[in-house]
Order: structure tokens, then sequence, then C-alpha cells
């Protein structure tokens, strides 16, 4: 018997949907490997998710973003001990699910797909996988000085603003909000020049963590740090050449076959283990797959 091949269902609007990952792996093919740039993926489980890191998500969240950074070390001394920059202290708060000024990427597309197709209560949203064409010549590391000055805009009180724009960068550095901001910079890279750049607070940046965390491994993990906008309370946005499709070919998961692809996704060694191998994930991932489904009202088993 022939093999059936599902097609691509193209919306009016021009957004695709997606129902497998054969549909899925077909549309990724269109994105061909090219020598200047590097492609990451972001899946969210609703369409609705702006492009702007949790911290934003709340306002309460970000008008306290200093006080949730220092609560956390406070707590647990212990766990940011060992941290020597405030960028990987972000990335250890944002494996715990405190808000931060990162977001989540992927270098690998089947990992996006998962959490595309997570389920987020009672709603029956669609899933999104977001494709990133990134310059590789703009990808930051750990350690880079911009990653540093951004990522420190985190210890910065609510009322952390930029002064005028007609500011010459001398004039620009020796405004009390920056030479605030410098300090915290100092205060990880003594040997810091003291400049900032405006428009380096303003920018989103892709950076590359250091490989010592054992999610960032599995999950083939980066980050896009949000700068701000104007004001601390303000986002910075992600510039649309970071972005490899138009949103007129948004990449759709459907919600009714969310369940469906989990199960494609799992058979390929995509589980709730392997993408989060800590011990109480994985012991959650064994005490599902034993339980005894429950039909939903679409007649589908929850996950």
């Amino acid at each position: 018997m022939a093999e059936r091949k599902e097609r691509v269902k193209l919306e009016p609007d021009g957004s695709i949907r997606v129902g497998s990952v054969r549909t899925f792996l077909t549309e990724m093919e269109r994105f061909e490997p090219e020598k200047s740039f590097t492609y990451f993926f972001r899946g969210h489980s609703r369409f609705s998710h702006r492009l702007v890191p949790s911290i934003y998500r709340d306002p309460g969240w970000i008008a306290n973003e200093d006080v949730l950074f220092k609560e956390l070390v406070l707590r647990c001394p212990n766990d940011f001990s060992g941290q020597e920059s405030t960028f990987q202290s972000l990335v250890k708060m944002q494996h715990y699910s405190l808000p931060t000024r990162l977001l989540d990427i992927t270098a690998n597309p089947l990992v996006a797909l998962y959490f595309a197709c997570e389920h987020e209560g009672p709603q029956r949203e669609s899933g999104e996988v977001v494709v990133f064409r990134i310059p590789t010549a703009e990808i930051k590391y750990f350690d880079s000085d911009t990653v540093s000055v951004i990522a420190n805009i985190s210890r910065r009180p609510s009322t952390f603003k930029l002064p005028d724009e007609d500011l010459e960068r001398l004039a620009f550095n020796e405004d009390p909000q920056i030479h605030y901001l410098l300090h915290e910079v100092k205060r990880e890279k003594p040997y810091f020049e003291p400049f900032i750049l405006r428009h380096h607070l303003e920018s989103v940046l892709c950076v590359k963590p250091k490989l010592d965390n054992a999610r960032v491994i599995k999950q083939d993990g980066a980050f896009l740090l949000f700068g701000m906008n104007g004001r601390k309370t303000e986002p910075a946005t992600v510039p649309a050449g970071f972005l490899a499709a138009a949103a007129s070919k948004r990449l759709l998961v459907e919600p009714g076959k969310k369940v469906f692809i989990r199960k494609q996704l799992e058979s390929l060694g995509l589980t709730q283990a392997s993408i989060f191998p800590e011990i109480d994930k994985v012991a959650e991932f064994i005490k599902r797959t034993y339980a005894t489904p429950t039909p939903t009202s679409s007649g589908e088993a929850k996950p």
C-alpha cells in the first residue's frame, strides 16, 4: 500500500498549519544552511505569546526585577556562590523558572516543536514555532562585555532610564543612571572600560551560554537577551532581520494535534525526561507514562 503523504495546510492568511512531525520537517527544509547565518528556533504553546521575556509578562515582575534577583540569591546563596557573571546567574534563575530578561531559543527545531505542543490550562490555542535567522558574526558568548552590560540592567531599579539621545558618549556615561550601571558591570569585570553605548542598551542579543547546565545541553539551548526601549519597564524589540519568515508565514501547530505530535516526538527520543534531565522531571515523566490515560472532551487522551 502506498504511504499516504500529508499536505502542509496553508491558511487563507498564509500561515502554515502543522499537524505532524512529517509536515513540520517538510517546512523546515525551506531553511537551507547559510554560511553567514545561524538558525535558531523557539516553540511556545500559544501563538498569542509575544516575543518578550518572562520578566515583561507581568507589570509586578518588571517593576521589581532587581528585587527578584536579590531575593533568590539571598535565599539560595549556595546556588549562586560560584556564578562569576550576572548573565550566568540569569541563566540559572531562568532554569528555576524565575522571570528574567532571557528568552529561551534552541538550535534544534524538534525541541522547539516539543514546546509548541505543550498544554496550558483549558485553552485550545495553536502553538507556534518561530524561526530565527541570525547573522553568525552577531552571536555573542557568555563572557562578552556587551552581554555583561545588558544583563546588569536586571540589577537596576525600575526607575532606570536612558538620558537624552542628543548626549555625546562622554556626557552619556557621566549621567548618574549610567554611572550606577557601570558600577555593576565593573563589579564582575574590573578591567571594563568606563564607556557604554546607548544602542547596546536598546538591543536584543543572541547569546550562547556556558555548557555547564544539563538542561541547556540537552535542549541545544541559547538565549535572546533583551535590553530596554528608553526605560527599563519597556523591552527592546527583536530586530526584524532576526526573523526568518514574515508574520504572514507563521508556523502554527494545530491544537487538536498536539498530543499526537508529542507522541511522535517521543518515538524519536524527545521526551520530558530527555529534554528536562533533572531527576524530578524524569520521575514525573515515568509517572505520567504509566498512568491510566484520562480522555478529554475531544476524545484524545491527556498527555
